[in-house]
C-alpha cells in the first residue's frame, strides 16, 4: 500500500487529460524521485557486528547493499564521547568486507553506521511521513517537465487556435514543474542546488564587473602641504 499512496498523490498533482502519462511513466518518475531523495537525505542504519578474529578485516552488516556507504565505525561500543575507528569497505569475488585502519580484537562488538538508499515499493516505504508530499512533488516536477516538452514539440504540427492552446499548455506545465521542484526542496528543508549555482554565478559576476576607480579622482599629495 506504500507505493499506492504516492501514486494517488502524483495523479492528483499532475492533471493529464490526454492520458499522456501512463502508469509505467508515473512509476518511473516516482523511482527517480526516490533516488533523488536518497541522495539529498540518505537513510541511516545502525548495526552491530562481531569481529571474527583479531586483525583488520571484518564483515559488513547484514543489510549492506552495493549502494551503501560507511558513515562511521564505533569501537568500543558505548563510550561517551563515542570512540570511533577509521574503516573502509572493500569488495571481493564473494561479496563485501570491512577493513579497519587498526587491528580489532576477535569477538569484539563493533557498531557500524551506514547510508543506503530509501525503499519505496508495494510493501515497504522508508521515507519519513513528513517527506512523502515533497517526494511526490519531485515526481510531479519530472512529469510536468515531460508534458511541457511534449506540448512544446507539438507546436510544429498545429495551426491557429490549436497552436495557441498548445503553447499555453506547454507554459503552464513548465511553470508547474518549477513550482513542484521548489516545493520539494522547501519540504525537505534544503536549498535547490540550481539556485545555489545561480547565486554563486551572480556573485562572481558582480565581483568581476566591479567598477574601477577613475585615476583622475585619486588624491595626489603635494609637497609642503
Amino acid at each position: 500500500m506504500a507505493l499506492e499512496e504516492y501514486q494517488v498523490l502524483v495523479k492528483d498533482m499532475v492533471g493529464d487529460q490526454d492520458d499522456v502519462i501512463t502508469t509505467e511513466v508515473r512509476d518511473r518518475a516516482l523511482d527517480e524521485a526516490r533516488i533523488r531523495y536518497s541522495a539529498d537525505a540518505p537513510r541511516l542504519e545502525l548495526a552491530d557486528i562481531v569481529w571474527p578474529a583479531t586483525g583488520v578485516f571484518g564483515p559488513v552488516p547484514d543489510g549492506w547493499t552495493d549502494s551503501s556507504v560507511i558513515q562511521s565505525v564505533e569501537f568500543p561500543v558505548g563510550k561517551r564521547p563515542a570512540s570511533m575507528v577509521f574503516a573502509e569497505t572493500y569488495r571481493t569475488a564473494t561479496g563485501w568486507g570491512l577493513e579497519s585502519e587498526q587491528a580489532l580484537p576477535g569477538n569484539a562488538l563493533v557498531r557500524v553506521c551506514y547510508q543506503l538508499p530509501h525503499v519505496l515499493d508495494a510493501t515497504a516505504d522508508s521515507i519519513p511521513r513528513r517527506h512523502r508530499l515533497p517526494v511526490a512533488s519531485f515526481a510531479a516536477h519530472l512529469l510536468c517537465q515531460q508534458l511541457a516538452t511534449r506540448f512544446a514539440g507539438d507546436r510544429e504540427t498545429t495551426l491557429g487556435s490549436d497552436m495557441s492552446r498548445t503553447e499555453s499548455r506547454s507554459r503552464n506545465y513548465a511553470a508547474r514543474a518549477k513550482d513542484y521542484r521548489a516545493a520539494y526542496f522547501a519540504g525537505i528543508g534544503q536549498l535547490d542546488p540550481a539556485l545555489q549555482d545561480a547565486v554563486a554565478g551572480s556573485a562572481a559576476s558582480a565581483v568581476t564587473s566591479w567598477p574601477r576607480r577613475n585615476p583622475r579622482h585619486r588624491l595626489v599629495s603635494r609637497g609642503g602641504l
